[in-house]
């Protein structure tokens, strides 16, 4: 009977550390961030398409993530008892969000901040709206319009109008590709201010007269998901 005894003795204990470790690993009451995650892993996809930036590059900017299931990717500067100041490169201009539709922030340096996760019971969800859609509400969310030179992009949305801008660089070495970096977050704005959620770009032309800045003139059409056709022959544009 002892010889029987003391090997399941050994047994037995030897078990119980194994039990014991989801325990440890697992804090109960920890806020699940899942859903935040994947709404990310989507936004950095894209911006790393769009931008072309590799994986090291978006991950020194800092993630907000609200209520609507939005992602803001930039550079916190401040935050306050009621709102967010941060900024979208290549944008050096301050934007604000209100803090009462900020789910959670996750910084450049791995720390996070959850207000209410995502999948909380508090968090209405029959208020949110699809998520593969970008929300243009005013122009402030001008940084979530995709321009874009593929007719395929916009084959499903309605055309809302036309825009035109002019970027001139301010240095005299300045390329192509940053040139229409500058000029897309011009045609950016003018599309959020008309609700638009995408940009086709039509035209553009590049010139570098001797002695002068380089300079870019884009013409393009803005889309959005629905709502009646505008005025083709009505647009935005600063020449």
């Amino acid at each position: 009977m002892a010889r029987l005894l003391i090997p399941f003795c050994f047994f037995l204990f030897g078990t119980l550390p194994m039990y014991a470790q989801p325990a440890v690993s697992k804090r109960a009451g920890q806020p699940s961030t899942h859903i935040a995650d994947s709404l990310i892993n989507r936004e950095l996809v894209r911006l790393s398409r769009l931008y072309k930036l590799d994986s090291a590059s978006l991950a020194a900017y800092d993630k907000i993530i609200t209520f609507d299931r939005e992602v803001y990717v930039g550079k916190i500067h401040n935050i306050t008892f009621s709102e967010v100041r941060f900024t979208c490169p290549p944008d050096s201009c301050i934007q604000a969000l209100g803090r009462s539709r900020i789910s959670q922030i996750l910084y450049a340096s791995g720390r996070r901040d959850v207000f209410m996760p995502l999948d909380d019971a508090s968090v209405k969800h029959k208020e949110l709206v699809d998520t593969a859609r970008i929300i243009i509400r005013n122009q402030k969310d001008w940084m979530k319009v995709v321009v874009t030179e593929d007719p395929f992009d916009v084959s499903n949305l309605r055309i809302l109008g036309e825009i035109k801008t002019r970027y001139e660089a301010d240095i005299g070495n300045m390329n192509n590709e940053e040139l229409m970096r500058h000029a897309s977050v011009n045609l950016k704005k003018k599309a959020a201010a008309l609700k638009a959620h995408y940009v086709l770009v039509e035209t553009k032309f590049f010139t570098k007269p001797y002695g002068e800045l380089p300079v870019v003139e884009v013409t393009a059409r803005v889309f959005g998901y629905g709502g009646e056709s505008r005025d083709k022959g009505r647009g935005t544009g600063d020449w």
